[in-house]
């Protein structure tokens, strides 16, 4: 049996005007039908808005969910309890110009009650009817999916056979995995976030890959699929032909589409030549990022393009980029840059919110023609700053990997008794050399935490913050910023107060996330300060 949100989000289009399908449903509609419908503690679920207010805020209409449909006047409705829904349309005679017209409503029946659904703006009732009738008919196990996730913030089991598929790729080539193919790897693991436990055992896979122990592909899918949602299977294989596209091009110095790995095991992958060449000028679209001066409008040009070859495929743009930018871009940093041209991608889930709204800021710079050539040229500027990040990020987790494995090169020979006393002084100098590798990293580390301090606030006004991140979709960045925070008694105008202080144990990492935050949401800005002040002298007025 199909899975019900996959059902939903292929066929609610049909019931009426100005559907909206996840992740494709712009942030100020979804945050207005959040509010409205009261769905803050689910909204990651939303699979569908269909808005019926005449000037498009969304706050008015149906959301649909994997359990449930909402209506802003008649309620919620969960699918399991819905007994019938009958479409209805009374031909009456109009007394006054003796002409005969249409009434046509729906009764949906619940709980021995009918409900009686009428005058619905820009529903097609008798197809909104049929749509209901198969929910309630053809499916019995209704539940509501994650709409907004990215790879890095999935299982690292999926990570694992995810990148394993990548890996037998590069060997059936051509027995071996060469120095190209394994920087390439290491990128995208830095791109997942896998623990050091799971890069260890992705690398052990790498060594020990031979024609005899090689992992089947359909058994690494299965994986996959059975440590994800059903949502997510298709924006996860399009993403993957993504990645493997990148790699073979990498590897090969070629930009030529004649890549027999991927065309043996598309149907594995279940892709639609349509979904294959969005994945291959996905790839095309990055490299010029890298290799061609291309100016914000340029960009915007291509992505445009990219968005229409995605539509094309009925694919949304976010499902290519939940593995992040081939040339080394996390998904969030890739869909930030994007948001900075407004070309937003609907991923507004986990940290790719702080991805998304951490360059925000950046629409306030006027691109004026003339005026600065430099700011032409800020979003790649943007992009490659992540692009940059993600290396230095992956050279750190290499330095790391290094360490571990020498540790225990170390430990087996220095058990084995044979053991000449030179290989012993030769891995203890070894294991020092990647000692004190390790140890001037680390020393970068802490400089730049400490300038990373510098740009968030040692003390944070929370009525402040809180304002700034009211609407549900920047909920998860107050709850992102305030546990680094901790009421501290600090001294204040020679008096002792409690306050909330930035804590001394933030990462590099979340610091340089949380500076994002504070600018994009304009924080620092003095409108938004005397805002707080105005706003707290009231309240002491009026209690």
């Amino acid at each position: 049996m199909e899975n019900i949100n996959l059902f939903i989000k292929e066929n609610v289009k049909d019931i009426g005007d100005s559907v909206y399908i996840a992740p494709n449903i712009p942030e100020k509609k979804l945050n207005n039908a959040i509010k409205a419908f009261k769905c803050e503690n689910f909204y990651e679920s939303i699979l569908a808005i269909q808005d019926a207010t005449v000037f498009g805020s969304a706050k008015e209409g149906f959301v649909f969910t994997g359990k449930k449909m909402i209506h802003h006047e008649y309620g919620e409705f969960i699918y399991s309890e819905i007994e019938s829904v009958e479409y209805i349309a009374d031909k009456k005679v109009d007394d006054d110009n003796n002409k005969e017209k249409v009434e046509k409503h729906i009764v949906i029946s619940k709980d021995n009650k009918k409900y009686k659904f009428e005058y619905l703006i820009g529903i097609d009732e008798e197809k909104l009817t049929i749509f209901l009738n198969r929910i309630i008919t053809e499916f019995e196990d209704y539940k509501e999916e994650d709409q907004l996730k990215i790879i890095s913030e999935m299982s690292d089991e999926l990570k694992i056979s995810y990148l394993k598929i990548i890996i037998n790729m590069t060997f059936i080539d051509d027995e071996k995995i060469d120095e190209k193919e394994l920087a390439e790897l290491f990128l995208l693991m830095t791109r997942l976030n896998l623990d050091k436990e799971s890069r260890f055992s992705v690398r052990a896979y790498i060594t020990e890959i031979s024609k005899e122990n090689i992992q089947s592909i359909k058994g690494l899918l299965e994986i996959i699929k059975n440590n994800s949602e059903a949502s997510h299977h298709r924006s996860l294989m399009i993403s993957l032909a993504k990645d493997l596209i990148n790699v073979y091009f990498s590897t090969k110095d070629t930009t030529n589409r004649d890549f027999k790995f991927l065309d043996e095991n598309k149907n594995l992958f279940e892709l639609s030549d349509d979904e294959i060449n969005l994945a291959y000028e996905t790839v095309e679209n990055d490299y010029k990022l890298l290799t061609e001066d291309l100016d914000d409008d340029a960009i915007k040009k291509n992505a445009k393009k990219l968005a229409s070859t995605a539509a094309a495929a009925g694919a949304p743009l976010a499902a290519v980029y939940i593995s992040g930018s081939v040339i080394g871009m996390s998904a969030a940093g890739m869909t930030s840059g994007l948001a900075t041209l407004g070309m937003g991608m609907g991923m507004t889930g986990g940290l790719a919110v702080i991805g998304i709204i951490g360059v925000l800021s950046y629409k306030g710079v006027q691109h004026i023609t003339g005026a600065n050539e430099l700011d032409k040229y800020k979003t790649r500027e943007l992009m490659l700053h992540d692009v940059i990040k993600q290396t230095q990020k992956t050279i750190s987790l290499i330095i790391d990997d290094v360490n571990y494995i020498v540790q225990k090169l170390n430990d087996t020979m220095l058990n084995h008794s044979d053991q000449t006393e030179k290989i012993k002084k030769l891995t203890y100098m070894m294991a020092q050399f990647q000692g004190a590798l390790k140890s001037v990293d680390n020393k970068a580390s802490i400089y730049q935490n400490t300038a990373n301090r510098l740009h968030n606030p040692k003390v944070l006004d929370e009525e402040r913050f809180k304002s700034l991140t009211e609407e549900p979709t920047k909920k998860p960045l107050y709850d992102f910023v305030i546990v680094n925070y901790e009421l501290k008694m600090i001294e204040t105008d020679n008096e002792k107060v409690e306050n909330l202080v930035l804590k001394e144990d933030v990462t590099t990492e979340v610091l340089d996330k949380m500076s994002e935050i504070f600018k994009a949401l304009g924080y620092f800005d003095m409108d938004n300060i005397l805002k707080s002040k105005a706003s707290g002298m009231i309240k002491g007025i009026f209690g």
